[in-house]
C-alpha cells in the first residue's frame, strides 16, 4: 500500500502536467513553423524540439534556402515526445520569360508557386523534370527543364491562346418553385475555355426577355442559380452569351417551371426534426430525473 501510495505521489504528477513535445528532423540549420508561427531554427543535426500547448493536429512548415518548402501535418494525442521527419529536397531558381503573365508552374502534377512577372523567380526540385506553365485562357506548355542545385535556370515560352468556347447546362430543366424544398430552383452550369464576359438571358415564347443576369466569368466552370422568382409556369429559352476583345459565342438551352406538383418534403422534414429535437428532450430529462 505504502509503495503505491508513492507510485501515485510522484508519478500521477508527471503524467498529469507532462507537456507535448515535438522533435523535427530536418535539414541544418531550417527554420520551422508551427500553424504559421515561428518556432526556431534547427541545429548542426537538423534536429529541433518544440513544447507544444495542445495536443491534435499542427501544421508544420520548414524553410530553407535553396530546398523545396515542405508543409504537412503532425499529429500529436498523447503527453509525451514524438518525432516528426520532414525532409527537404534539393532545388533550384526557375526565372520564366513569357508572353503573358501570370504563369502557373507545375511539375508532374505538382504546384510549384505562380510567377508575376519576370522579375520573380520560383524554387524547383533539382534534376531533368518536364515542367508545365499555365495562364488561364491559353494553352498549357510543357518543357523538359534541367535544374541544378543552388543555380538558376530560365526558360522562355509563348502561351497560344485559347479559342473561346462556351458550354451551357441546366440542372434540372424542370423546376418547381412552390416552396416545398424540393427542386424549388435551378442552376446554370456554363463552361468557358478562357475569361470572358458572360450574360444570360430567360425568354419566354414570345421571346420577352423574363430574367436575366451579367457578369464576369471565369475559365472553367461557372454556376448560377435561377429561382423562378415572380415568373409564370411554362417553357422558356435560357441564352448564355460570353464574349472577349476579339470574340463572342452563344449557347442556348430550355428550362420548364412547373408549380403545379407539391411534395410536402419541408412538412416531412420539419416533422422529422421536430420528432428528434423531442426525443433528444425526453431523453435529456429522463437521464436527468426530472
Amino acid at each position: 500500500m505504502k509503495k503505491l501510495l508513492i507510485l501515485i505521489v510522484f508519478i500521477l504528477p508527471a503524467v498529469v502536467f507532462a507537456g507535448y513535445t515535438l522533435v523535427v528532423k530536418t535539414e541544418p540549420f531550417a527554420s520551422v513553423y508551427v500553424n504559421g508561427i515561428y518556432a526556431g531554427m534547427s541545429d548542426i543535426d537538423g534536429v529541433l524540439e518544440i513544447t507544444l500547448s495542445s495536443s491534435g493536429e499542427h501544421r508544420i512548415t520548414v524553410r530553407k534556402s535553396w530546398y523545396i518548402i515542405f508543409d504537412d501535418s503532425a499529429y500529436v494525442s498523447y503527453p509525451g515526445v514524438v518525432v516528426f521527419h520532414a525532409p527537404l529536397k534539393r532545388a533550384g531558381m526557375l526565372r520564366v520569360y513569357s508572353n503573358v503573365y501570370p504563369v502557373e508552374v507545375y511539375s508532374e502534377d505538382q504546384y510549384l508557386g505562380k510567377v508575376n512577372s519576370v522579375q520573380d523567380t520560383i524554387y524547383v526540385p533539382e534534376g531533368s523534370l518536364y515542367i508545365t506553365f499555365k495562364s488561364a485562357g491559353f494553352i498549357p506548355e510543357t518543357r523538359l527543364v534541367n535544374i541544378s542545385y543552388a543555380k538558376e535556370t530560365s526558360v522562355n515560352i509563348s502561351l497560344i491562346e485559347e479559342v473561346l468556347s462556351i458550354n451551357l447546362k441546366i440542372e434540372p430543366e424542370i423546376f418547381s418553385p412552390n416552396g416545398d424544398w424540393y427542386q424549388d430552383y435551378t442552376t446554370f452550369y456554363i463552361y468557358l475555355s478562357k475569361p470572358a464576359t458572360l450574360s444570360i438571358q430567360v425568354l419566354d415564347k414570345d421571346k420577352k426577355v423574363v430574367w436575366q443576369w451579367s457578369g464576369k466569368g471565369k475559365a472553367g466552370s461557372n454556376q448560377i442559380n435561377f429561382s423562378g422568382s415572380g415568373i409564370s409556369d411554362g417553357a422558356y429559352t435560357v441564352i448564355a452569351f460570353a464574349q472577349t476583345e476579339k470574340e463572342s459565342f452563344t449557347a442556348t438551352s430550355v428550362l420548364t417551371i412547373d408549380r403545379s406538383s407539391y411534395t410536402y418534403t419541408k412538412e416531412i422534414v420539419l416533422t422529422t426534426a421536430a420528432i428528434a429535437v423531442t426525443g433528444l428532450l425526453f431523453m435529456f430529462l429522463i437521464s436527468a430525473g426530472l
